[in-house]
């Protein structure tokens, strides 16, 4: 129990060391982004977990064992992929869909070993599915929520023949 508490800790403080290297800039652009995903993710446990797609441990404290996951990795994560790959949708679709592979096929069973989470009724490509479902709404989000400034060159081209 008491590694289970130092790994959701570390889990949730973590990835954050690495938010101030994104730039304020950056932070403050893609910041609603993440909040929608991890939002909307959240409302996704509660209905999976309704389905018994997965299982989430206790964790300690308000907060069950995937809002570590969810606030500490999965926000993280969001806001460094979109630095990097915003504006680039294929790459964008292949280093989301590469990450959620790895932690798909590799990460389960550590998360699993303490007792974050694990699939129940749900296989691993099910999962995946899910994933890169969310991996579009994350795109689409911010696109519809960036600045008019990035869309006016594209829609108010002027077109000479």
């Amino acid at each position: 129990m008491k590694n289970q508490k130092l790994f959701l800790i570390a889990l949730l403080v973590v990835p954050w060391l690495s938010v101030p290297l994104l730039g304020r800039k950056a932070f403050k652009r893609f910041l609603p982004t993440a909040i929608f995903m991890c939002t909307f993710t959240k409302a996704i446990d509660f209905y999976g977990e309704k389905k018994k797609w997965w299982k989430f441990y206790s964790g300690f404290g308000p907060f069950n064992s995937m809002n570590f996951m969810n606030f500490g990795p999965y926000f993280a994560t969001s806001l460094w992929v979109l630095k990097m790959t915003y504006g680039k949708f294929p790459l964008f679709l292949i280093t989301n869909v590469s990450l959620h592979i790895l932690f798909i096929f590799g990460g389960l069973k550590f998360v699993k070993g303490f007792k974050v989470f694990s699939l129940e009724n749900l296989t691993k490509f099910q999962y995946l599915f899910f994933s890169f479902i969310r991996c579009l709404i994350l795109y689409a989000f911010q696109y519809i929520t960036e600045p008019t400034r990035t869309k006016k060159s594209f829609f108010n081209k002027k077109w000479t023949r």
